[in-house]
């Protein structure tokens, strides 16, 4: 009688374990570690990640073919004032908060490219010699919510494209061949053969080239064009392919300062590209916060994944 009992209530437990597996509440699954704080202070090197291209190369460099820049991002207007660029001329975009700086100082033999946002919205510019274009999107960005934004360059015919949270927002044309970092170029600036995320890269004037302040996760540097059309925007962190060149989690920790090494996790032949982060400013940055798009509470607007109940667990009678 004894036994049958025990047995009994094993198979009760086990079957509200399961039903408990099945019916209990899906909790949103973290993407872990970090995501980056920048404050816009944009002087003296400070306040800025500086990924080396050059000396020696490596595959952050990219624009030798097609390719693609994308990150997420959360930001607020008043702390990125910019209305200056100047849409649809060569070198516009050096104007708006930068955000990601390959400029290299004057004119270029190959090119060079950037990002900044301007009244809220997202500007790309690419240049090659003595012509090149900045393309201005339409959606707003800078609205204190995460934001998943593309942006695509072809090689062949210079067609540029801005995608925020999966949907085309602008697309024109631009100048065509390579826009890499020349290798072994000697520049004009010590900081030419950077690319650089949260700041003008050459300190030049702070007030005509202003730096990006906001949130940034997630950056992937691709050697192909990811995206033509819409498209479900990314639900995870990002995870390496054969088309990666460089890619950053910031999850290197812990929250408060960056100080060290910002590492590229992609695995790309001839890498790592890594980072290395310039802490300074008042406030500080930029900083390691734990607000980061994965993270399912942080933002309304972001979609998080959900667990999968599972029913391997072990009932010992």
């Amino acid at each position: 009688m004894k036994s049958f009992r025990r047995q009994a209530l094993w198979l009760s437990c086990f079957l509200l374990g399961i039903i408990g597996a099945v019916f209990a509440p899906v909790q949103a699954q973290s993407g872990g570690g970090y995501a980056l704080r920048f404050y816009g202070n944009g002087v003296a090197g400070i306040d800025r990640v500086e990924i080396s291209i050059d000396n020696p190369p490596v595959p952050a460099d990219i624009g030798a073919t097609d390719f693609t820049l994308e990150w997420w991002m959360k930001a607020l207007l008043a702390e990125n004032p910019s209305t200056s660029v100047s849409c649809g001329s060569d070198a516009g975009w050096i104007t708006g908060n930068i955000l990601f700086d390959r400029d290299i100082f004057g004119s270029g033999d190959y090119g060079d490219f950037g990002v900044s946002i301007s009244s809220g919205r997202v500007v790309f510019g690419v240049s090659q010699g003595q012509s090149g274009n900045t393309l201005c999107g339409t959606r707003t960005v800078a609205d204190g919510t995460w934001h998943h934004v593309a942006v695509t360059r072809s090689r062949a015919n210079g067609t540029l494209r801005i995608f925020v949270d999966g949907v085309l927002d602008a697309e024109g044309p631009g100048p065509t061949g390579d826009v890499s970092y020349r290798d072994g170029r000697t520049g004009t600036s010590s900081k030419d053969p950077y690319l650089v995320i949260g700041a003008e890269k050459h300190d030049y004037d702070r007030t005509q080239y202003p730096s990006y302040s906001g949130w940034v996760d997630e950056v992937r540097l691709s050697t192909v064009i990811r995206y033509t059309g819409n498209f479900s925007r990314p639900v995870a962190p990002f995870t390496p392919d054969e088309n990666t060149a460089a890619l950053y989690h910031f999850d290197e920790g812990p929250a408060g300062p960056c100080l060290g090494v910002v590492t590229d996790s992609s695995g790309a032949a001839g890498g790592p590209s890594n980072g290395q982060c310039r802490n300074g400013g008042t406030p500080a940055g930029p900083v390691y916060v734990s607000d980061q798009p994965f993270t399912g509470g942080q933002s309304t607007s972001t979609p998080t994944r959900t667990s999968t109940p599972t029913h391997t667990a072990t009932f010992t009678p």
